[in-house]
């Protein structure tokens, strides 16, 4: 019987090379030059690859061709070259202010503390651009406002408030009155006129009618106080139509009347 070879299942034939390149990989942590190629081409030109296996730009090209890999271009890798230094930048930074991380830093500033953005770009020594990148990666948002943001707010809020203020002031010299206090003097006092009416005449909230009266020291009596007087009034008595017509009582300050009377 004739000696021979018999080999069972496939095999690759490897040359010193791409020997010498799969050893390196295995030390850098991946399990083949075909995994490390997919991996790191995504992010790093042909010259850092060749640079990290200790060849040329020429061998990586044929690699990546005998791969199927196709890296991005080369200004979107250039971009992501310098992200990932501005990075590696600013953490040194952050560790240098005392945070173990980068994404800590910006939790702790941002969500923490409530700084603007200007505030920690400046601390960190870039610009505002790249504190919104960095907040969408690592997904850090705030739960409170600015100090500056609280500022516009109220000063947006008073704005509002000097607009309907004016709005009010133009819809009581519509119906004749110079004033709030006056108006509600002639309304509730000398009209009996319910809250409810009020809101309607000044297209008002419900709140601010009785918290204007707060305010200007009025007080309602109670509505069972007058359903009682009522009916402590003696049937067919002299007086009893002026009870029922009496206006709710408003105890309080008294105010100048109007310049002139106004028709309901």
């Amino acid at each position: 019987m004739g000696g021979g070879l018999t080999i069972k299942g496939g095999f690759t034939v490897i040359d010193s090379q791409r020997r010498r390149l799969h050893d390196h990989v295995v030390e850098l942590g991946f399990t083949s030059l075909h995994g490390y190629l997919a991996a790191r081409c995504q992010h790093a030109g042909l010259a850092e690859l060749a640079k990290e296996l200790g060849t040329t730009a020429a061998v990586i090209r044929g690699l990546l061709a005998q791969a199927d890999l196709t890296p991005p271009p080369q200004p979107e890798l250039s971009a992501q070259g310098r992200r990932r230094s501005t990075e590696q930048r600013l953490a040194t930074r952050a560790a240098q202010l005392g945070f173990p991380s980068l994404r800590a830093y910006l939790t702790a500033r941002i969500s923490g503390q409530a700084w603007p953005l200007a505030k920690v770009a400046g601390e960190l020594g870039t610009h505002v651009r790249t504190m919104r990148r960095l907040l969408d990666l690592y997904q850090i948002r705030r739960t409170r406002q600015t100090a500056a943001q609280r500022q516009i707010g109220a000063k947006g809020r008073r704005a509002q408030a000097r607009v309907w203020q004016a709005q009010r002031q133009a819809r009581l010299a519509r119906l004749g009155f110079t004033d709030l206090a006056t108006y509600l003097h002639d309304r509730v006092i000398e009209e009996g006129w319910s809250i409810r009416r009020i809101r309607a005449e000044l297209r008002v909230s419900r709140a601010w009618p009785k918290g204007q009266m707060d305010h200007l020291g009025l007080r309602r009596e109670p509505e069972e106080d007058h359903s009682r007087s009522r009916r402590r009034t003696p049937s067919g008595s002299g007086d009893s139509d002026s009870t029922r017509s009496r206006p709710i009582r408003i105890v309080g300050l008294s105010y100048g009347r109007r310049a002139h009377r106004h028709a309901p």
